[in-house]
């Protein structure tokens, strides 16, 4: 059975895959720190407005951009590794793009505060 925290990550990837920024921002505290392989130089999206940013930027250069989630485990330290694909098609080229990833989670209060990004997901420990 899934836990509160592992589903409140698994929302956020599917407010991702809807394109529903509003339902990102409610999986989200307000002074998350979220960090995305579409982050130039490692920066985080920061707080709600960050999240809206992130949806934006989506938005502006990608046709589609879905989010398959492979595997979510919450560790007994209450963070959440999961991991997924990305799929995406650039707005203008149409060209495809297809990246594994996995992030862990930290939540606080039922919502996701920050992560850390892995792009090596098979290296990741993941707990069960």
């Amino acid at each position: 059975m899934e836990t509160a925290n592992e589903a409140v990550a698994r929302r956020f990837a599917q407010a991702i895959t809807s394109g529903d920024r509003e339902a990102g921002v409610a999986a989200c505290d307000p002074e998350i720190e979220f960090r995305s392989v579409l982050g130039i130089s490692g920066r985080a999206y920061v707080g709600h407005a960050g999240i809206r940013e992130y949806f934006d930027d989506i938005e502006s250069a990608w046709a589609e951009w879905s989010v398959d989630v492979e595997r979510i485990a919450e560790a007994s330290d209450g963070r959440v590794p999961i991991v997924m694909t990305m799929h995406a098609r650039g707005k203008g080229s149409g060209a495809p793009l297809a990246q594994r990833t996995a992030h862990v989670w930290t939540v606080t209060n039922g919502r996701l505060l920050r992560n850390e990004l892995h792009r090596e997901p098979d290296q990741l420990f993941l707990p069960g």
